[in-house]
């Protein structure tokens, strides 16, 4: 899966070693550490993913709940009478 936020991509994909084992890769460092402090950020050697770290499913699913409440909804009125 694939989420893309305004200062970054991620790439999530399941670890084979694992179960419940998650590899976020990113392109952005700084991004990643935000979302996934607590968990030790390495250098990817996947494509344009040049970071990555590992987590769990919890840990997934608090860092979607951070970036939910990032969204600025004031910017979706806008878009709405755009596509009205």
């Amino acid at each position: 899966m694939i989420i893309q936020t305004l200062h970054s991509e991620f790439l999530i994909e399941s670890c084979s070693t694992k179960d419940g084992c998650l590899y976020i890769y990113s392109n952005n460092a700084e991004e990643l550490q935000r979302f996934f402090g607590s968990a030790k950020t390495e250098i990817s050697e996947v494509g344009k993913w040049k970071y990555r770290t590992r987590t769990c499913k919890q840990d997934l699913a608090n860092a979607l709940i951070h970036l939910v409440k990032e969204i600025d909804y004031s910017q979706f009125s806008r878009i709405s009478s755009v596509l009205n």
